[in-house]
């Protein structure tokens, strides 16, 4: 029972050097925390395949009969879940990444313009101001994300059915409103935003919606016939 334990420490050692290899490497905050979460679905996977291995086909004959089913609970069922549950959290902080809005072609026009320092969208001005540190795409659309909405993670259920049967019209447009929440969150704690007074006066139809910040603010991103435009 000692080399089984033994066997198991030493897989799970291997891969949390892997993980510690690829978070010393400084690439960042977010794909540290991707590389921990890939790298415990690895770990759980590896030895939960060891685990019943060694248990049925090695050391059955020495096991008990309660600690034998115990060990396959833990194979078949509680590693299993870690796996899930890794894999599952790395996809959806993966997501986050401005490189992982960037890979569906559809959205280069809108990283194209987030990124081009002389826009005068929302997106780039936030951008090349840094007044997001990271994740620029995914902390104004926080409504797609495991925690925000229904109504976000519908929309974002039909986005990806339009892109995987290629039935999005090309430059996509955007269906629905843009909940004021999502800039307030940020900008209503800020002594500048308190200090205009049209802000402070019109704080119930921000709340409500009824009036858009982008109304005043200006679009965040290109409208589509400019989107149209970049196309080559």
């Amino acid at each position: 029972m000692s080399r089984l334990v033994f066997i198991l420490l030493t897989i799970l050692m291997e891969v949390g050097s892997c993980a510690s290899s690829t978070q010393a490497a400084g690439t960042g905050d977010m794909v540290t925390s991707v590389a921990v979460f890939r790298a415990i679905g690895i770990a759980a996977a590896l030895v939960g395949i060891a685990l019943l291995f060694l248990v049925q086909y090695v050391y059955r004959s020495r096991l008990s009969h309660g600690m034998y089913h115990r060990l396959l609970l833990i194979g078949v069922f509680l590693l299993p879940l870690a796996t899930t549950w890794s894999t599952s959290a790395t996809v959806m902080e993966g997501t986050k990444s401005v490189e992982a809005c960037n890979s569906c072609h559809v959205m280069h026009p809108f990283v194209n313009d987030m990124t081009n320092p002389t826009s005068p969208t929302l997106a780039a001005r936030h951008y090349r101001n840094n007044w997001i540190a990271k994740d620029q795409c995914y902390a104004c659309h926080v409504t797609y994300g495991i925690t925000g909405t229904l109504e976000g993670k519908r929309d974002g259920f039909r986005h990806w059915v339009h892109y995987i049967t290629n039935t999005y019209p090309d430059p996509i447009r955007f269906v629905g409103s843009y909940d004021n929440a999502n800039c307030l969150a940020c900008h209503q704690q800020t002594e500048k935003w308190s200090r205009v007074n049209s802000h402070r006066a019109l704080l119930g139809e921000f709340a409500t919606d009824r009036i858009a910040c982008i109304t005043c603010h200006g679009p965040p991103h290109p409208l589509p016939k400019e989107r149209r435009a970049q196309q080559p």
